[in-house]
């Protein structure tokens, strides 16, 4: 069975998570709000494995995806939501992957794609693409994205592979 890893698969990306084991995947999903993740991964028990864990200790976050490697082989795929304070923990991540991983990097509406793509070492052979979030108008005035139309975007992203993939109406 493939195997993804979901950052914030409990929260924003939760949809994502549900589809990803929906069409095949386990997800092995990444949150620290145990009540949130109880509620999603009843949706899909067999398929969902919650891994309680504060991306932001750096050392934690290694032990938790070497374990989740162990018991479920290599990620496949990977889609990470990351704040910006936690600078360590998308090197953490990348570190733990082999070729040929599908990496989905979902950025807020103003961060500047190119100055994170530039600010990382991708390992040779993960294919990293970068998911930047917009808004939607309603009634002539900007919006922020629902957790739905987020999940929506970064799906299509997933399905159509690009390099860069906007949600909603690009900021810039």
């Amino acid at each position: 069975m493939k195997h993804a890893l979901v950052i914030g698969g409990s929260g924003m990306l939760a949809g994502t998570a549900l589809w990803l084991a929906e069409v095949g995947y386990h997800v092995s999903i990444i949150g620290r709000d145990a009540e949130k993740m109880s509620r999603l991964t009843e949706q899909a028990s067999a398929r969902l494995s919650a891994i309680l864990v504060d991306y932001r200790d750096e050392l934690r976050l290694k032990e938790a995806l070497l374990r989740s490697i162990a018991i479920h082989g290599d990620f496949d795929l990977v889609v990470v939501w990351i704040h910006s304070d936690a600078a360590d923990a998308l090197p953490c991540v990348l570190s733990a992957l082999r070729g040929g991983t599908d990496v989905f990097h979902v950025l807020g509406s103003r961060t500047n794609s190119s100055d994170v793509r530039n600010g990382l070492t991708i390992p040779e052979d993960v294919r990293y693409h970068q998911v930047q979030l917009g808004y939607q108008v309603e009634k002539g005035e900007r919006r922020w994205l629902t957790n739905e139309e987020i999940a929506g975007g970064v799906i299509e992203a997933i399905q159509e592979k690009k390099t860069h993939y906007v949600v909603g109406f690009a900021t810039k």
